[in-house]
């Protein structure tokens, strides 16, 4: 009997440090970091510039009280290539700045259509999305060297 409970226990001693070591390992963003590599390791085929804080709001249409801070790069209007990263200032914030991120590249989509359908395709298949209090934007010919660097953090 005291065989069992000591083997029981054991068990449960090294299931409980597996399961610590798991690989669920929770990603983190930290905006600088994130569009450098980007930089770095996707090919872009523009020439990408950092626009001013002030601009980003009315760009994206959204309330400047739901960005705790951003970080926007765009190229010329030759290409579509964009991009941003916006921390909220709360989830809800979180989740207007994604919708309005979702409505821009679906508007630009269809500007791009008629004159660029080339960049069309880039939009379509650029990275919106939503991770903790964050929301990225990455739209880069170089879909794959970016979906590289995006996937490290989302």
């Amino acid at each position: 009997m005291k065989k069992s409970v000591a083997l029981l226990l054991a068990a449960l001693c090294l299931l409980t440090a597996l399961t610590g070591c798991g690989g669920s390992k929770k990603k983190t963003l930290e905006p600088r970091s994130f569009v450098d590599e980007l930089m770095t390791q996707a090919k872009f085929t523009d020439s990408l510039n950092e626009l001013d804080a002030k601009v980003v709001p009315l760009l994206y249409g959204v309330d400047a009280a739901d960005i705790k801070s951003a970080i926007v790069y765009a190229g010329t209007a030759a290409t579509a290539e964009e991009i941003a990263v916006f921390e909220a200032v709360d989830d809800a914030a979180a989740d207007r700045l994604l919708e309005a991120a979702k409505a821009r590249v679906a508007s630009q989509i269809e500007t791009y259509k008629s004159y660029g359908p080339a960049q069309a395709m880039t939009l379509e298949n650029g990275t919106v999305a939503k991770t903790g209090s964050y929301v990225i934007v990455v739209i880069c010919t170089d879909t794959e060297g970016a979906k590289k660097v995006t996937d490290k953090y989302i």
